[in-house]
């Protein structure tokens, strides 16, 4: 009896292979990815393009396999070769996962900390080992996708849990790779449908009036495919002023040719959410809404020497109500963000070596009531009859990539350098890296790396200004070196690593404030050195179907621990030394009887930091418990499931004084049906 996960309740279906911003690439079967030690994952220069094979799931279980081809950089080589640790959450764990948004799903990911104000996707922040929310990069199908306005909107991403093949977690800077701003890590949402002709229904509701819907449709015309998806959530609140709705579409199609391949993907998310106490204690009736669209068009070539242009633009419309609905009493911010951005990467191979070259122009402009310098002719904003965007900023960034990658049967050695240049820095500057691999036997490897990075400031960081807060024009921008190595054991039942790095980081950006309880006013400022350390350990199993533990899916557990030392002083810290001290994470999935299965997920936070309560007064954040859980059952076409969050119905915070919700119960079922048979 096939007692493994099936990954679709169609009947046949044909396998997308061979992505071109993907990190794994199927080897003509069906793969279940679990935590795999892999690197980058953006521009993938693999083989030819791979015919597309019909596969019959009813009859097929899923396999792990070891010789997956991952992108370590910017040129490809195999999981066992690459000398960094990528997460992946696979398709598989998202359809059984306790998520009804992205930030569930990575809210259970060692050594990542989502800090949520708002439930659900209506605002979270996501950072990596310790960084904060504007340290992270986002990537949409390797395209970046990340605000220069602020960290707060990298997750209005205009896609649903229901569109996502799967999730990439880089631990680590890789300027060398990404640019600017993956400073401590990256994330790569990859879209898509594993089904050329196929519709996939959900719909789910749940206390506090919860009501969550999407429809994704694929379809395969020759050598074009296309895949559209559309959701909606939304929530009366757990509390007062915690309302929220999201609305989101995406398209996304490719093409393929003898001589390559082009993507297109488009999408625009609306989120409108109360916002109790988010960015001050002292107004709970604060509220937000914000637009975000996004489009990209990429083309790969398919000769012996490779390039890939791309081009993207992504919008972000922001409207902040310090008293929602009343904007006598104070005045609405308003705020338009428009990025244009190309890119070119080419590839030469030349046996055991591999040399990849790159540039990446990428222009960030802000109109703004409140952000920016003054302008002399101010522009209308859109809907308001006497309200003008009276300030304004613009930025040019353009960096330079080469990577040079050797490849034996032991050794991987990739190296790179990029250059940065942008109008605050005045001048190009560099920024190096190095990641080496050396493999013992089939499944074991040391791995070490050292790494430059850079962040620019954002233009929150530079330029906002309230009755309690000032932004700095003069900031510099944050630098840190990283050294890391460990181990890593990688076959198809167990996964597990170790890893230990220490980070050097210099002028890191924050808000601070002097601690009184009189003292209400916060600045953005450079901190001279933060230096920081950690330890990463994570054990995964994934038991065969013919084991005797055929009932565990897959089972794991991780543990993080980091500590930063800083020269601020006595300041209050609002964000940079507000880490996770100690992080375990832990996840069971199993089949529990005939079709039915269960998945639990379970983590400790402990998190460093202080905050200021409503009286003034310094608390320190409380260490806690927090399980989600699912259970599911596909019966044919049909998957009904109910989801239970915060089971133990803790009462905690991600940012001081913004109470989290507790227990959260909801129901749903999903309908995959197949439109036509190959």
């Amino acid at each position: 009896m096939n007692t493994s996960p099936a990954v679709s309740p169609c009947l046949s279906f044909k396998h997308w292979k061979r992505k071109r911003y993907a990190v794994f690439c199927t080897l003509h079967k069906v793969v279940r990815i679990g935590v795999l030690s892999v690197a980058y994952f953006l521009l993938t220069f693999g083989a030819k393009a791979q015919t597309i094979t019909v596969i019959d799931t009813s009859r097929i279980p899923d396999q792990d396999i070891e010789e997956v081809v991952v992108s370590a950089g910017r040129t490809p080589v195999t999981a066992q070769q690459v000398a960094r640790v990528v997460t992946v959450i696979s398709a598989a764990e998202i359809e059984r996962a306790p998520a009804q948004s992205i930030n569930d799903l990575l809210r259970f990911v060692s050594s990542v900390d989502i800090r949520q104000r708002g439930p659900l996707g209506a605002q979270a922040d996501i950072s990596v080992r310790g960084g904060t929310y504007d340290q992270t990069l986002i990537l949409l199908n390797g395209i970046n996708i990340s605000d220069p306005q602020t960290g707060h909107h990298n997750l209005n991403l205009p896609v649903t849990p229901e569109s996502i093949e799967r999730i990439e977690i880089l631990r680590g800077p890789a300027a060398k790779t990404f640019g600017p701003n993956a400073f401590n890590g990256a994330v790569n949402i990859i879209t898509g449908n594993r089904n050329p002709r196929h519709m996939r229904a959900s719909a789910s509701a749940g206390q506090f009036g919860l009501l969550n819907g999407s429809l994704g449709i694929s379809g395969t015309h020759g050598n074009f495919r296309h895949f559209l998806n559309g959701g909606h959530l939304s929530s009366n609140g757990y509390i007062s002023n915690t309302d929220f709705q999201q609305n989101t579409l995406f398209y996304q199609s490719a093409l393929k040719t003898k001589s390559g391949s082009a993507d297109f993907q488009a999408g625009f998310s609306a989120r409108d959410f109360g916002a109790n106490s988010f960015y001050s204690l002292k107004y709970p009736d604060q509220f937000e809404s914000v637009h975000t669209s996004f489009l990209s068009l990429k083309y790969e070539s398919n000769t012996r020497v490779r390039w890939s242009p791309v081009i993207y633009y992504r919008g972000n419309r922001d409207r902040f109500e310090l008293m929602r609905n009343d904007e006598i009493k104070v005045p609405f911010n308003h705020h338009r963000t428009r990025i244009y951005g190309m890119n070119m990467i080419t590839g030469f191979f030349l046996r055991q070596t591999k040399i990849s070259l790159g540039a990446d122009i990428r222009n960030e402009h802000i109109g703004s009531t409140v952000l920016g310098n003054p302008v002399e002719s101010p522009k209308k904003v859109a809907g308001y009859e006497n309200t003008f965007y009276t300030r304004s900023y613009n930025r040019l960034n353009t960096s330079l990539y080469a990577e040079y990658l050797f490849s034996s049967e032991r050794i991987t050695l990739q190296t790179g350098l990029m250059a940065h240049h942008n109008r605050g820095l005045g001048h190009f500057r560099f920024y190096p890296g190095a990641d080496l691999n050396y493999r013992i036997g089939n499944y074991h490897s040391l791995f070490a790396a050292y790494n430059l990075t850079l962040r620019m400031p954002t233009f929150t960081d530079m330029f906002y200004k309230s009755p309690v807060q000032q932004g700095n024009p003069a900031l510099k921008p944050e630098e840190a070196s990283t050294l890391e190595g460990g181990w890593k054991y990688n076959s198809p039942v167990i996964k597990t690593f170790v890893t230990v790095f220490t980070r050097k980081g210099n002028n890191l950006i924050d808000w601070v404030k002097d601690p009184s309880p009189d003292s209400l006013f916060w600045r953005s400022m450079n901190h001279t050195q933060i230096n920081q350390k950690g330890v990463e350990i994570s054990f995964k199993i994934t038991p065969s179907p013919e084991s005797r533990f055929n009932r565990i899916v897959s089972a794991g557990i991780s543990y993080t621990f980091l500590k930063a030392d800083s020269d601020h002083g006595e300041l209050l810290s609002k964000y940079a030394l507000d880490y996770l001290r100690h992080q375990v994470t832990s996840s069971v999935n199993v089949r529990i009887t005939g079709k039915w299965f269960g998945m639990i997920n379970l983590t400790w936070r402990d998190r460093n930091g202080n905050f200021q309560d409503m009286s003034g007064k310094i608390q320190s954040y409380r260490p806690f418990w927090l399980a989600d859980a699912r259970i599911s059952r596909t019966s044919g076409i049909i998957t009904v499931f109910s989801d239970i969050t915060n089971i133990l119905n803790k009462h905690y915070y991600d940012y001081g004084g913004i109470l989290q919700p507790g227990i959260w119960i909801r129901a749903g079922i999903t309908v995959d049906i197949c439109l036509a048979k190959p």
